[in-house]
Protein backbone atom coordinates (compact mmCIF):
# COMPACT_ATOMS: atom_id res chain seq x y z
CA UNK A 1 0.00 0.00 0.00
CA UNK A 2 0.80 3.70 0.31
CA UNK A 3 3.68 4.60 2.84
CA UNK A 4 2.34 6.80 6.00
CA UNK A 5 2.30 10.62 6.24
CA UNK A 6 0.65 10.73 9.39
CA UNK A 7 2.61 10.46 12.98
CA UNK A 8 0.51 8.17 14.47
CA UNK A 9 2.10 5.07 12.07
CA UNK A 10 4.98 6.82 11.38
CA UNK A 11 5.94 6.60 15.20
CA UNK A 12 4.52 3.25 15.20
CA UNK A 13 7.11 2.64 12.74
CA UNK A 14 9.95 4.07 14.19
CA UNK A 15 9.69 2.41 17.95
CA UNK A 16 9.27 -1.22 15.73
CA UNK A 17 10.86 -4.19 17.74
CA UNK A 18 10.61 -5.74 14.61
CA UNK A 19 10.03 -5.08 11.18
CA UNK A 20 8.15 -8.34 8.78
CA UNK A 21 8.43 -6.32 4.97
CA UNK A 22 5.97 -7.58 2.82
CA UNK A 23 7.39 -8.42 -0.84
CA UNK A 24 7.57 -4.91 -2.46
CA UNK A 25 7.01 -2.94 0.56
CA UNK A 26 10.52 -3.56 1.55
CA UNK A 27 11.71 -1.24 -1.14
CA UNK A 28 9.25 1.82 0.73
CA UNK A 29 10.61 0.82 3.85
CA UNK A 30 14.27 0.58 2.48
CA UNK A 31 14.21 3.73 0.57
CA UNK A 32 12.91 5.87 3.91
CA UNK A 33 15.90 4.45 5.73
CA UNK A 34 14.66 1.37 7.80
CA UNK A 35 15.72 -2.21 7.68
CA UNK A 36 13.54 -5.07 7.52
CA UNK A 37 14.14 -7.72 10.02
CA UNK A 38 12.39 -10.20 7.55
CA UNK A 39 11.16 -9.52 4.14
CA UNK A 40 8.08 -11.86 3.15
CA UNK A 41 6.10 -12.78 0.00
CA UNK A 42 6.20 -14.31 -3.28
CA UNK A 43 9.23 -11.88 -4.38
CA UNK A 44 7.39 -11.03 -7.25
CA UNK A 45 7.46 -6.83 -6.70
CA UNK A 46 10.87 -6.17 -4.27
CA UNK A 47 13.52 -4.74 -6.61
CA UNK A 48 16.42 -6.72 -7.69
CA UNK A 49 18.88 -4.77 -5.99
CA UNK A 50 16.89 -4.90 -2.54
CA UNK A 51 16.36 -8.55 -3.15
CA UNK A 52 20.38 -9.48 -3.48
CA UNK A 53 20.90 -6.84 -1.17
CA UNK A 54 19.09 -8.50 1.49
CA UNK A 55 18.92 -12.35 0.67
CA UNK A 56 19.40 -13.39 3.89
CA UNK A 57 16.18 -12.12 5.08
CA UNK A 58 13.92 -13.49 2.85
CA UNK A 59 11.00 -15.69 3.21
CA UNK A 60 10.17 -16.77 -0.31
CA UNK A 61 6.39 -18.12 0.28
CA UNK A 62 5.43 -18.88 -3.33
CA UNK A 63 1.96 -20.20 -2.84
CA UNK A 64 -0.30 -17.83 -4.68
CA UNK A 65 -4.21 -18.74 -2.53
CA UNK A 66 -2.53 -15.98 0.29
CA UNK A 67 -1.82 -12.82 -0.17
CA UNK A 68 1.82 -11.46 1.19
CA UNK A 69 -0.43 -9.81 4.20
CA UNK A 70 -1.76 -12.93 5.23
CA UNK A 71 1.75 -14.38 4.84
CA UNK A 72 3.32 -12.32 6.59
CA UNK A 73 0.57 -12.84 9.71
CA UNK A 74 0.58 -16.32 9.48
CA UNK A 75 4.70 -16.74 9.47
CA UNK A 76 4.50 -13.90 12.76
CA UNK A 77 1.30 -16.58 14.19
CA UNK A 78 3.98 -19.64 13.79
CA UNK A 79 6.29 -17.43 15.45
CA UNK A 80 4.58 -16.80 18.61
CA UNK A 81 4.33 -12.98 17.68
CA UNK A 82 0.74 -11.95 18.65
CA UNK A 83 1.05 -8.25 18.90
CA UNK A 84 0.65 -7.00 15.16
CA UNK A 85 0.94 -3.32 13.77
CA UNK A 86 0.12 -3.51 10.12
CA UNK A 87 1.85 0.04 8.27
CA UNK A 88 0.72 0.49 4.75
CA UNK A 89 -1.86 -1.92 4.37
CA UNK A 90 -4.55 0.86 2.57
CA UNK A 91 -3.43 3.16 -0.81
CA UNK A 92 -3.10 2.28 -3.86
CA UNK A 93 -5.17 -0.10 -4.41
CA UNK A 94 -8.81 -0.64 -3.30
CA UNK A 95 -8.73 -4.22 -4.08
CA UNK A 96 -5.88 -5.43 -1.84
CA UNK A 97 -7.10 -2.50 0.77
CA UNK A 98 -10.52 -4.15 0.96
CA UNK A 99 -8.95 -7.83 1.79
CA UNK A 100 -5.76 -6.38 3.96
CA UNK A 101 -8.86 -4.81 6.02
CA UNK A 102 -11.04 -7.87 6.25
CA UNK A 103 -7.85 -10.20 6.52
CA UNK A 104 -7.60 -9.32 10.74
CA UNK A 105 -10.90 -11.41 10.90
CA UNK A 106 -9.52 -14.41 10.30
CA UNK A 107 -6.99 -14.12 13.27
CA UNK A 108 -8.92 -14.31 16.56
CA UNK A 109 -5.98 -15.22 18.86
CA UNK A 110 -3.45 -12.31 18.10
CA UNK A 111 -4.29 -8.74 18.44
CA UNK A 112 -3.93 -6.67 14.97
CA UNK A 113 -3.92 -3.04 14.34
CA UNK A 114 -4.22 -1.78 10.96
CA UNK A 115 -2.78 1.50 10.98
CA UNK A 116 -3.71 3.85 8.17
CA UNK A 117 -3.25 8.32 7.67
CA UNK A 118 -6.70 8.33 9.14
CA UNK A 119 -7.47 5.91 11.46
CA UNK A 120 -6.90 2.23 13.05
CA UNK A 121 -8.84 -0.82 12.20
CA UNK A 122 -9.13 -3.43 15.16
CA UNK A 123 -11.48 -6.35 15.49
CA UNK A 124 -13.01 -7.61 17.98
CA UNK A 125 -14.05 -11.10 18.22
CA UNK A 126 -15.79 -11.20 21.77
CA UNK A 127 -17.75 -8.83 23.69
CA UNK A 128 -15.85 -5.35 24.86
CA UNK A 129 -14.96 -2.17 26.02
CA UNK A 130 -12.99 -0.17 23.40
CA UNK A 131 -10.83 2.90 24.09
CA UNK A 132 -11.99 5.70 22.46
CA UNK A 133 -12.64 9.74 23.27
CA UNK A 134 -15.98 12.07 22.92
CA UNK A 135 -16.35 12.65 18.96
CA UNK A 136 -14.23 10.26 17.28
CA UNK A 137 -16.08 9.10 14.37
CA UNK A 138 -16.37 4.90 14.52
CA UNK A 139 -17.38 2.81 11.62
CA UNK A 140 -18.69 -0.68 11.89
CA UNK A 141 -18.31 -3.77 9.53
CA UNK A 142 -19.66 -7.25 9.42
CA UNK A 143 -19.42 -10.00 6.99
CA UNK A 144 -21.96 -11.62 9.01
CA UNK A 145 -25.12 -10.33 8.87
CA UNK A 146 -26.31 -12.93 11.64
CA UNK A 147 -24.39 -11.35 13.95
CA UNK A 148 -26.53 -9.48 16.75
CA UNK A 149 -25.12 -6.45 18.25
CA UNK A 150 -25.82 -4.23 20.95
CA UNK A 151 -23.92 -1.19 21.55
CA UNK A 152 -23.28 1.73 24.47
CA UNK A 153 -21.66 5.18 24.39
CA UNK A 154 -22.34 5.59 20.45
CA UNK A 155 -24.29 8.83 18.96
CA UNK A 156 -26.37 6.09 17.16
CA UNK A 157 -26.47 2.62 19.52
CA UNK A 158 -27.65 -0.96 18.55
CA UNK A 159 -29.97 -2.66 19.97
CA UNK A 160 -29.74 -5.91 18.86
CA UNK A 161 -29.58 -5.33 15.54
CA UNK A 162 -27.68 -6.88 12.73
CA UNK A 163 -25.44 -4.91 10.47
CA UNK A 164 -27.23 -6.51 7.06
CA UNK A 165 -24.85 -4.72 4.40
CA UNK A 166 -20.83 -3.70 5.11
CA UNK A 167 -22.43 0.20 4.71
CA UNK A 168 -25.14 -0.17 7.25
CA UNK A 169 -23.35 0.54 10.40
CA UNK A 170 -20.29 3.42 9.16
CA UNK A 171 -20.55 7.66 10.07
CA UNK A 172 -20.91 6.65 13.75
CA UNK A 173 -19.50 8.98 16.86
CA UNK A 174 -17.97 7.63 20.38
CA UNK A 175 -19.86 10.09 23.17
CA UNK A 176 -17.45 9.15 25.72
CA UNK A 177 -13.88 7.83 26.74
CA UNK A 178 -15.10 4.48 25.59
CA UNK A 179 -17.96 2.59 24.12
CA UNK A 180 -18.90 -1.16 24.42
CA UNK A 181 -20.13 -3.46 21.93
CA UNK A 182 -22.09 -6.87 22.73
CA UNK A 183 -21.89 -8.78 20.22
CA UNK A 184 -23.76 -12.57 19.62
CA UNK A 185 -20.75 -14.60 17.55
CA UNK A 186 -18.03 -14.04 15.02
CA UNK A 187 -16.31 -10.71 14.64
CA UNK A 188 -16.81 -7.53 14.08
CA UNK A 189 -14.12 -4.98 12.08
CA UNK A 190 -14.05 -1.34 13.45
CA UNK A 191 -12.88 1.67 12.05
CA UNK A 192 -11.69 4.72 14.75
CA UNK A 193 -10.52 7.84 13.10
CA UNK A 194 -7.68 9.82 14.88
Amino acid sequence: GKYPTHCIPLKILKEASSILACDGAANSIIKNKFIPDLIIGDMDSISKINKNKFDDRLIVIREQSQNDLRKAINYAKDNNINNISIIGATGKREDHMIGNIFSIQNYNELDIKIYTDNGIFTCIHKSQKVESFIGQQISLFSTDPTIRITSNRLKYNFNSNNITHLYSATLNECISNLFELKISHGSIVIFQQY
